[in-house]
Formats: C-alpha cells, sequence, structure tokens
C-alpha cells in the first residue's frame, strides 16, 4: 500500500523516514553553516534563500533539492524561534 507520497513502506517503517533521519544528521552542521547568512530574519529574501540553498547542495552534493530546501526551512524555523543559539 502506498502512503500520501505515494511510497511504499518497507519492512513496517515509512518511506519517509530514512529521508528524515538524513536531514536530521544534516541539521546541526546546515544550522552553523547558514546561520550566518540566515539569522537576521527581516533580512531574508530570495536572493539569501537561494545562496543558502546553494551552500547546502554545494556541501551534500547527495541530496535531492526537496532535502535542501526542507532543511532551510527547518534552520530558518530554529533561528525564528531562537533554536539556534548554538
Amino acid at each position: 500500500m502506498l502512503n500520501i507520497n505515494g511510497l511504499a513502506p518497507v519492512c513496517g517503517i515509512p518511506a519517509e523516514l530514512p529521508s528524515r533521519l538524513l536531514l536530521r544528521t544534516r541539521f546541526d552542521s546546515a544550522l552553523d553553516l547558514l546561520k550566518p547568512m540566515l539569522s537576521d530574519s527581516a533580512a531574508l529574501s530570495g536572493t539569501r534563500l537561494y545562496r543558502a540553498m546553494s551552500q547546502l547542495h554545494t556541501a551534500y552534493p547527495e541530496m535531492r533539492g526537496d532535502e535542501i530546501e526542507a532543511l532551510v526551512s527547518e534552520v530558518i524555523r530554529s533561528l525564528q524561534q531562537g533554536d539556534g543559539k548554538h
């Protein structure tokens, strides 16, 4: 049976779980990499978001575009909520 994303679970593990685990393992290093660029939420622009995604793609060429977008979104959310105070 396919889930909402059209992916089939393997051995009872949801199909999106490996991707989610990859994002979790990359989060701290992505936060450190992107924090200087994205910490000022008032100055967020399309250019900064594009540069952030480009930096992550350079650092992690094995990641898909949707994974990079999700990681940038989580970094921004973390910085806006004050969770990114390393």
